[in-house]
Formats: structure tokens, sequence, C-alpha cells
């Protein structure tokens, strides 16, 4: 009775394991985006071309088969159209991509570099296909996979050609393999960001400024600021001097304590309210907070 007792309370405590790791898991939200190398606008060919729908439709099947969810792109598409009150994405006037990437709010952009070839009046065609994984906020590449074609076939089926391409030589399961790893990386550290911060000729303060009794730098409380706020203190300073102060491979969290997404835009806010705090010690002068601007994984901000 005791050995059934103590198999039982094994069993138990192995599930309840198991669960647990399941559940802190981070699954990736992705989309896949069509490239092209000779300068056409792929989005456009995407949304007028059906051979172009087709195959990312086959990229798409191939990672859903492989345990993902990709966004559709069509829609978060027609979502931009809306809140841009456009009817198409044709010669905007904005950035249509990274009016894409902020409405899809993935975690990952599967960039697919599409080239087809036609031969024979268009019967016989071939594809060359290469993807590209980055992490959507901070752009840091994850995994790439290298170009490879298909055989010229008699044949205008593009998702047939596509998963030949993908299937042989295991080359779809070695990408998501990659991407996994990486994105456990991630998890575990962090996604990388940089940060520029500068003075102009309006800026009131200036990065050698002294603060306080022990008469800080503004530049040195910063770096302090940094380097207490990045996730699991790691940051690595690029440039000091009178001008510019800036810091690569500071790293922020993917989740909130609380498990919601934290962005590159949350990062900055509470950089640059920091800032002001920090100029705000400076007796007799009042600083008023900058707005920072956020690209690609960059904030940049202007001392007040």
């Amino acid at each position: 009775m005791k050995l059934k007792i103590i198999l039982i309370a094994m069993f138990i405590i192995a599930s309840s394991k198991i669960i647990a790791q399941n559940v802190a898991q981070v699954q990736p939200t992705i989309m896949v985006m069509p490239f092209t190398k000779s300068g056409q606008n792929a989005l456009e060919l995407f949304e007028n071309d059906f051979k172009w729908q087709s195959i990312i439709a086959r990229v798409n099947n191939s990672l859903q088969e492989r345990g993902f969810r990709p966004k559709d792109l069509q829609e978060t598409i027609n979502q931009v159209k809306r809140s841009k009150a456009v009817n198409t994405i044709k010669n905007a006037t904005f950035n249509v991509e990274e009016a894409i990437y902020a409405e899809a709010r993935t975690d990952i952009i599967i960039k697919a570099f599409i080239n087809v070839h036609s031969e024979d009046g268009g019967t016989t065609n071939s594809v060359q296909v290469s993807l590209k994984a980055i992490e959507a906020s901070s752009r840091m590449a994850l995994y790439d996979l290298p170009t490879a074609s298909s055989p010229p076939f008699k044949t205008t089926d593009y998702g047939y050609l596509v998963d030949r391409v993908l299937t042989e030589e295991n080359r779809i399961e070695k990408f998501v393999d990659g991407i996994n790893e990486a994105f456990g990386q991630i998890v575990s550290l962090g996604k990388a960001i940089t940060i520029e911060i500068m003075v102009s000729e309006n800026s009131v303060f200036k990065l050698d400024d002294e603060i306080g009794e022990n008469a800080d730098f503004i530049a040195e409380l910063i770096t302090e600021w940094v380097q207490q706020n990045a996730y699991k203190n790691q940051f690595r300073i690029k440039q000091d001097s009178d001008n510019i102060l800036s810091f690569d491979e500071v790293r922020i969290p993917l989740k909130t304590a609380a498990g919601n997404n934290y962005s590159v835009n949350d990062f900055a806010k509470s950089i640059s309210r920091a800032i002001a705090k920090i100029c705000n010690r400076k007796d007799g002068v009042k600083a008023k907070r900058s707005k920072p601007s956020v690209s690609e994984g960059t904030i940049r901000i202007v001392l007040p």
C-alpha cells in the first residue's frame, strides 16, 4: 500500500512539473511577409497576383504544420487600409511595411524572399526561396534559411514548387528548429536594442553637467539607470562623448511580470522619464521630457 502511495505521489509531482514547464514556455506569434530581390513591391504583388498569394500560403502552411499559427497577412493589410483610410497600399505616403508590423504585433516576422522564373511562355516554372526570421520590435536577426531553388517543372502550381524547396533536405525543419532555439535565447536573455542620447543645439542640459553633491555627470547617472533597468543588467556602452551617449546590446524582457508583451516603446517611455528626472535634479533648471523616437529597435532621445 505504501509503495502504491509513493508511486502515485511521484506521478503527481512529475505531472505537475510537466504542466509547469508547458505553462512557462512562450509560443512566439509570427507573420510571413513577402520580399523580392528585384526591387519590385512584393506587397503589391501579393495583393494582386494569385501566384504570390499561393506561395505565401504554402509557406504559412509549412509553418502551421510544425506548430506555429501565422497571422493572416491579407487581413493585416486590410486593417492597415482601414486605419489609414486608404483603398490601396500602392504609392502609399506612409511606410507600409512598418504599418503592417505595428498592426500585426507579432513576436517574429518571417521575411520570405521570393523569385519566380518562368520559361516556355509561363508553362515551365521554378522558384527561389530564402527565409529570414527577425524579432519584430528590435529587428534582431534570429535565423536565416539560405536561398534554395526548385527544379523547373511544367506547372503553374507555385505552392507545389515552394513545398519542394522547403521540404527537400529538411530545410523547413532546420528553419523551425533555428527559430525555436533563437527565440528561447530571447526568452532567457531578453531582446537586444540600441539607445542613442544626443545633445542638440537646443538642449538646455549637457551630458557633462554635474548633478548633486557627488558631482555626478548626467551621462554617468543615465548609464547607472540603464545598468539597473536593463534585463539581467545586460548592456554595453557604444559611445560616450560630449554630444552623444549610446548603448548597444541593451537587453529588455520579452514579457512583463504579468505576462504582457513588453516592447521597445515601453522601455523608451521609461528611459525618457528617467532622463527628465535626472536633469531636474540640477539646481534652478526645469527639464521638459523629450519625446523619444523609436525605429527598428533603436531608441533616440535628444537631451532636454
